[in-house]
């Protein structure tokens, strides 16, 4: 017996257990490490595993795409090589361009928040989306609130342009689609008790003074991608699919056995929590979780498992796969998990309108506790940030970090913008306000350097203001009519002669003296 000790002993301090745990702590700092390695040579340097990400390293091969985007944009424009990715820049340039374009984010110059010291009467953003004619011409935001109102925000100014009650509860999705039978263009809303459908006047930007359609007890409802079928989650664990023209009920998906609850906080909170949504071509349905086929409501199709309490599920819209938090699965035949992304852990995510890119962010909800004194507004810990991953192989791209907790994420139909939901909490619970902001997709983020002298700019401005100085309020910007001598905006400009190089560089120069007189008349 002690011979056998001694043997142990002597088994887990040998020559081969230290060679592997050296080998194992080398790998743990490689920028790609896996948990099953192959045959590592003690004679070769350690380069980490076979698989190397977009963007790490040199090109393996001759036919692969440079690492370096100007070279990858001059190989394009030849059609080097002759390949099928030759608009990428050869072979693997897909991958390398939506790291370059996707790492990138520009603050766009607006922004709109309703803090305490605001002047404004809309409050609580929670959730959006952008709205674009069918010509593309105009775009607009359309933000959803705590109060059960949708407003629609122009770019060019911190306010909304109009704002209509649409639900006497807050707005929890607001979803922007066709019609299967005109031309026009409808917007889908939704509240914890029921869902919407409302008309768009396009020409004005605005919808009717009422709904056409109205689906009671359909909670976080969206189209199809025919926009002729609405899916959303009902009381009891039902999902419910409803014809969009009419609004009769098509068929009712629940779980055999499964009655859930009838009501009360834990209900509402639950339907906060669940999504629905169909797959690309419109034969499936995704419900918390569980696959659907429409056409068969006795029982479900597969029932995958859930290793999260948060994060919505997706259907890949390039793919037979689903995405449930970090587990991606495959819906083909065997529904087996074919990789885990750790970096979505917990995450909602939102894809590009490509379907080449993922977004996750850990979306911020609050759940009201009991009465009495118990009676508080529970937070969960929130990253005060969203990332971006690549859609075709799972690899990271970048995590913006942000001020406070991200309520939803909205992509624009042409991707080249998106808007951000932000709430912020302070250590009180107490509300402090909501922030839209917008970001521009594959633009880099100015410099310090920038930045420091727009805040001197705006520095001198002041002092210029404090000091009456400042006389000229009238600087040439574009299209809004607020004089009887053209089209100006009120603008304060840092001297005279600053404003009068504007004028001069716009070609209006001969406004000067009555533009000066204009300002001084309404100084007075």
């Amino acid at each position: 017996g002690h011979q056998g000790v001694r043997v142990a002993e002597k088994a887990s301090n040998s020559l081969d257990n230290i060679v592997k745990t050296y080998l194992r702590k080398l790998h743990s700092e490689c920028r790609n490490p896996i948990r099953v390695l192959p045959p590592l040579s003690l004679a070769n340097a350690h380069k980490g595993p076979w698989y190397q990400g977009p963007g790490i390293g040199a090109p393996l091969h001759s036919t692969d795409a440079s690492t370096n985007v100007t070279c990858r944009v001059l190989d394009r424009e030849c059609g080097w090589g002759g390949f099928r990715e030759s608009r990428h820049g050869a072979r693997g340039g897909g991958g390398l361009m939506r790291q370059f374009v996707y790492s990138r984010f520009k603050p766009y110059p607006w922004r709109f928040t309703d803090s305490p010291d605001a002047s404004t009467s809309t409050a609580g953003l929670t959730t959006g989306a952008f709205l674009r004619t069918q010509e593309g011409r105009n775009a607009w935001l359309l933000g959803g609130t705590k109060k059960g109102t949708l407003c629609r925000f122009n770019f060019d100014m911190p306010m909304p342009v109009w704002e209509v009650q649409v639900h006497e509860e807050a707005v929890t999705r607001v979803q922007v689609g066709g019609s299967a039978v005109t031309a026009g263009t409808r917007i889908l809303s939704s509240s914890e008790k029921e869902a919407r459908v409302w008309e768009v006047d396009e020409q004005e930007g605005s919808i009717g003074e009422a709904p056409m359609l109205t689906v009671a007890d359909c909670a976080n409802a969206s189209f199809n991608h025919g926009c002729d079928r609405i899916v959303g989650i009902a009381t009891r664990g039902r999902t419910l699919v409803v014809d969009a023209e009419t609004g009769s009920t098509i068929c009712t998906l629940q779980e055999p056995g499964h009655s859930g609850a009838g009501g009360g906080a834990a209900s509402v909170r639950a339907m906060r929590l669940r999504r629905a949504c169909f797959s690309p071509d419109d034969q499936m349905i995704l419900s918390d979780g569980v696959l659907w086929d429409p056409r068969v409501t006795s029982s479900y199709v597969h029932k995958f498992d859930r290793f999260a309490s948060y994060g919505g599920g997706s259907f890949h819209p390039n793919r037979p796969e689903v995405i449930i938090s970090a587990a991606v699965w495959d819906i083909r035949t065997n529904f087996k998990l074919l990789r885990w992304c750790p970096q979505l852990d917990q995450m909602h995510t939102v894809f590009s309108p490509s379907g080449h890119v993922m977004y996750g962010f850990l979306k911020y909800f609050e759940e009201e506790g009991g009465a009495g004194a118990s009676h508080r507004t529970h937070v969960r810990k929130y990253k005060h940030m969203f990332r971006t991953v690549d859609a075709v192989t799972y690899t990271d791209i970048a995590t913006v970090e942000l001020k406070d907790n991200v309520a939803d994420l909205i992509v624009d139909t042409r991707d080249d913008v998106i808007a951000l939901m932000e709430s912020a909490k302070d250590s009180f619970a107490g509300y402090s306000g909501t922030t839209c902001r917008l970001y521009e997709v594959g633009r880099q983020k100015a410099s310090r350097s920038d930045d420091e002298d727009e805040e001197e700019d705006e520095d001198e401005m002041k002092d210029d203001e404090e000091k009456g100085e400042n006389f000229c309020r009238l600087v040439w910007e574009g299209k809004v009519t607020k004089a009887n001598f053209g089209e100006f905006r009120f603008e304060a400009a840092t001297s005279e002669g600053n404003a009068r190089d504007i004028l001069r560089r716009k070609g209006v120069e001969q406004y000067w003296d009555l533009i000066k007189s204009y300002d001084q008349d309404a100084q007075r």
